[in-house]
């Protein structure tokens, strides 16, 4: 678990520093966490299965607070009775700017050496700021120069620049953020074993691209590269697709099928959007990985296959698991090698780079100037670099081999009637705007998805179908919940959207009960109106509770 630390009993304690703990029992964090004088920082992921610990150790909770706030009516240090408690805040923003005046006026003017500690819940944008100036990154353009000794990080990015390989590799991953420097080494260092692989991130964030040079570079495995996405593929035909099939194994089965897994074989099969998967088809993954052979349908006998699995996928694994929606024994099968593509956001000085890359590529005769590359740099790119190159090649198709300007994006938005403005962001703008507004757009959608399937669920929840009509109602409500199914799924990527977890948790149980419903789809109406009042309403009435207080009450976004 790794916090940030402001100590009052350093020489200046005004600066942090990154500490790492590794408990054998992590339930031991909230008693090491208790010298005086002591603020520590964690990301909401470290800190919520930790939170109970905190409570049962005393841990005053001081809620959930926003921009511009003073940490010292926040902390409850003007509370004489409650002083001397530990105190746990959660600092609810993105501002890197509010939170550092925030905690430097607060340690400057109020927080002396016998102070209780505090923990202070931070947001993952803030804490990759703090450790950035912490670890002396280096700015965008600059090389970085030195490696803090032993520090493992630092290792795992210095790797030689002789080695042709890494040096491809910066040619075809491209960016010189400190986000793309990891992802590169890891992509280098996946290459050079034989261990499953995978690959998670955001849609259009190059989880192929990553896959495809870790095949290319490496070692081992490197016949074939078998491509399979998971999703484009009905369940019933995905086990004959990946493991093949034997004569009049089925109706219209008149010849052997191969199947992917043998045609991979001293090669590499990619499983893209795993997550997809079905937990039947899981199990037969999970055969194949753990015994490196494959048995085709309708034979009796096993086929060993010697391939190098690479999965990706860009749904959230560890809330399906949660929910028993992936296996487990699988995560921890393809996992042995994780690489994590992230979003263009966290990495926005890389933008200049990557689109003159891609420009000069298409072989353009003119160039981006620094004025449009500094207003590409000023939007948040939700569909990510495949946006980012989408959007280079329409400015082309549009308008021909010119030097763009933010005119020539607004024309092309206003001729496809797309209604996301994007404007450059003025410098009293909140660069964080975009994302507010996909945050809102997010939960409204599902207030909207959880309307409609109440609505839905009216005649059956009221007892107003008879045995005719409840037959074809039964049969349009499992489409229903498939489809919404599908759509919470992909809407519930990003905990960070939900500004809550225990609202993340519910929206996600809710995805969880649809789906199981369908799996087990009830034979009557009477079980479907069961499975509302036991479960469905409940989730209901929490969701739009909480999503209500993000929107417009308690919560700020």
């Amino acid at each position: 678990m790794q916090l940030v630390q402001y100590s009052r009993l350093s020489s200046d304690p005004t600066n942090p520093k990154l500490i790492e703990w590794d408990l054998p029992n992590i339930q031991q964090i909230s008693e090491e966490i208790k010298d005086h004088g002591a603020i520590y920082l964690a990301t909401p992921y470290s800190f919520e299965p930790l939170r109970a610990h905190f409570n049962n150790a005393g841990y005053c909770d001081c809620g959930e607070k926003q921009e511009k706030i003073n940490l010292k009516r926040a902390l409850r240090f003007d509370e004489k009775r409650k002083r001397d408690l530990p105190k746990m805040l959660v600092f609810n923003t993105d501002s890197i700017s509010a939170f550092k005046r925030g905690i430097n006026a607060f340690i400057n003017k109020h927080y002396t050496v016998a102070d209780p500690p505090c923990l202070i819940i931070i947001s993952e944008r803030i804490m990759d700021s703090l450790k950035r100036e912490i670890t002396k990154i280096p700015a965008q353009n600059e090389v970085l120069t030195s490696v803090i000794e032993n520090d493992p990080l630092f290792m795992l990015i210095n790797i030689p620049d002789s080695d042709p390989k890494f040096k491809r590799l910066e040619e075809d991953y491209i960016g010189k953020s400190l986000k793309i420097q990891h992802t590169r080494a890891l992509i280098y260092r996946a290459s050079l074993t034989d261990s499953p692989v995978l690959i998670l991130g955001e849609t259009g964030t190059g989880k192929d691209v990553i896959a495809t040079k870790i095949h290319e570079n490496s070692n081992s495995h490197k016949d074939r590269f078998v491509r399979i996405n998971c999703s484009a593929l009905p369940e019933t035909l995905l086990e004959s697709e990946l493991f093949g099939s034997v004569k009049g194994s089925y109706t219209g089965s008149n010849l052997d099928k191969e199947g992917l897994f043998v045609k991979a074989k001293g090669g590499t099969i990619f499983l893209d959007e795993i997550g997809d998967l079905s937990l039947a088809n899981q199990v037969k993954i999970l055969h194949a990985v753990e015994n490196k052979e494959i048995r085709q349908i309708g034979s009796n006998t096993s086929i060993p296959v010697n391939v190098r699995i690479i999965a990706a996928t860009n749904r959230n694994l560890d809330a399906m698991m949660l929910h028993g929606t992936f296996r487990e024994d699988l995560y921890y099968r393809i996992s042995t090698f994780r690489i994590t593509s992230p979003p263009l956001r966290e990495h926005p000085e890389d933008i200049p780079l990557l689109a003159k890359t891609y420009w000069s590529r298409r072989s353009r005769k003119s160039q981006l100037s620094d004025e449009f590359l500094d207003y590409l740099k000023n939007y948040q790119w939700p569909g990510n670099v495949r946006e980012l190159y989408a959007l280079l090649n329409s400015l082309a198709d549009y308008f021909g081999d010119i030097s763009p300007t933010s005119a020539h994006v607004d024309a092309i938005r206003k001729s496809r009637q797309e209604t996301l403005n994007q404007s450059k962001i003025n410098e009293n703008d909140d660069p964080l705007q975009l994302l507010k507004i996909k945050s809102q757009n997010i939960l409204i959608t599902i207030q909207n998805i959880l309307r409609s399937i109440k609505i839905e669920l009216r005649p059956i929840i009221n007892q107003q179908l008879n045995e005719k009509n409840s037959v074809a109602k039964l049969k349009d409500l499992k489409n229903i919940f498939t489809q919404q199914v599908n759509v919470l799924n992909e809407l519930c990527n990003e905990p960070s959207y939900f500004k809550r977890w225990d609202l993340f948790k519910e929206i996600t149980h809710y995805s969880y009960v649809l789906d199981n419903t369908v799996n087990l789809w009830p034979n009557s109406a009477e079980g479907l109106r069961i499975v509302w009042i036991s479960e469905l309403k409940s989730l209901d009435d929490n969701i739009n509770k909480g999503v209500m207080d993000v929107l417009w009450g308690k919560i700020d976004m």
